[in-house]
């Protein structure tokens, strides 16, 4: 029973700190900050912290909702980043769980990772529906986003493993 609590609570206070990063990215003037000739995307960080620290069905859960987040504020078509930040976190929760430990260097990895493979992606995607993007832009657009994301990575790494040592020691 306890244990059960202690999992609600869990994924209570993840939830509630990807709503907050994604508060603060939107509301205030952080969204619209550039850094490196980069947007600043801290939000993707937090399913790759949450999926470090706990188990994949945690991350799988901050992952769906940070990619409901996503969708709220129109960058993508609907239903796609929800399933990707699910798959994503939960892959990310499973390889963390077998070979990567709590440090920043694999948040650093799981971050970057799932940038890469996203911004790849939606590349591939694109081109397979008829749109055409100059490479060179995109490349820089998206190595300037994921090094953005890397130097503040801290702000997401430090609070999340603060939240998952706290509820290790409620167990």
């Amino acid at each position: 029973m306890q244990r059960d609590r202690t999992t609600t609570y869990k994924v209570v206070f993840y939830l509630l700190f990807v709503l907050i990063v994604y508060l603060l990215e939107t509301a205030t003037g952080l969204g619209s900050l550039n850094l490196f000739g980069a947007r600043l995307d801290l939000l993707f960080s937090v399913p790759a912290a949450v999926a470090l620290m706990e188990n994949p069905a945690i991350g799988a859960a901050a992952g769906l909702f940070t990619g409901i987040l996503y969708d709220l504020s129109g960058t993508g078509v609907e239903g796609i980043l929800p399933l990707y930040f699910m798959l994503f976190a939960t892959f990310a929760g499973a390889i963390s769980g077998r070979y990567l430990r709590r440090i920043w260097p694999s948040h650093l990895l799981l971050t970057a990772g799932g940038m890469l493979l996203l911004r790849g992606l939606q590349f591939v995607f694109a081109a397979l529906a008829g749109r055409t993007y100059p490479m060179i832009p995109f490349l820089q657009s998206m190595y300037g986003e994921i090094l953005a994301a890397v130097v503040l990575s801290p702000f997401i790494y430090l609070p999340t493993l603060l939240l998952a040592r706290r509820f290790d020691r409620m167990k």
